[in-house]
């Protein structure tokens, strides 16, 4: 589970952005869903149109950072509507529960990247028996 105080923080920057720019505030990116299973967490970013070698993947102290960098391939053209973002990214997700960091692993297909990040054996729920 997410720290809530991180869920705090990012709605309240978000109301900021609204203060700030109007309604019309640009979105975080990359897009994420993070799921939680009672034996991992996975983290689903989307990406598209980002090479693989343009993307930085980093634990740390149950802290996941996700850094890159969208090029803009068209720089010597003029645009009549520009929407993509380009540029660099970095967005940090805090886990409550240990991840097994040997075990980590990640793919990008189609345009989402997914990052798989098991729990280490003693964050997950042991059963005990009655003697």
């Amino acid at each position: 589970m997410l720290y809530d105080l991180y869920d705090d923080f990012f709605r309240l920057n978000r109301e900021f952005e609204k203060m700030m720019h109007g309604t019309k505030s640009r979105k975080t990116f990359p897009e994420v869903n993070i799921y939680e299973s009672k034996d991992k967490y996975m983290v689903l970013a989307k990406i598209p149109g980002v090479d693989k070698k343009d993307i930085q993947i980093s634990i740390r102290d149950n802290s996941l950072k996700l850094a890159g960098e969208v090029k803009n391939k068209s720089n010597e053209k003029t645009y009549y509507l520009a929407e993509r973002v380009s540029g660099k990214y970095e967005r940090n997700f805090m886990f409550d529960e240990n991840i097994d960091t040997e075990k980590i692993s990640a793919e990008l297909k189609n345009g989402v990247l997914t990052i798989n990040l098991p729990k280490s054996e003693d964050a997950k729920p042991k059963i005990i028996t009655i003697a």
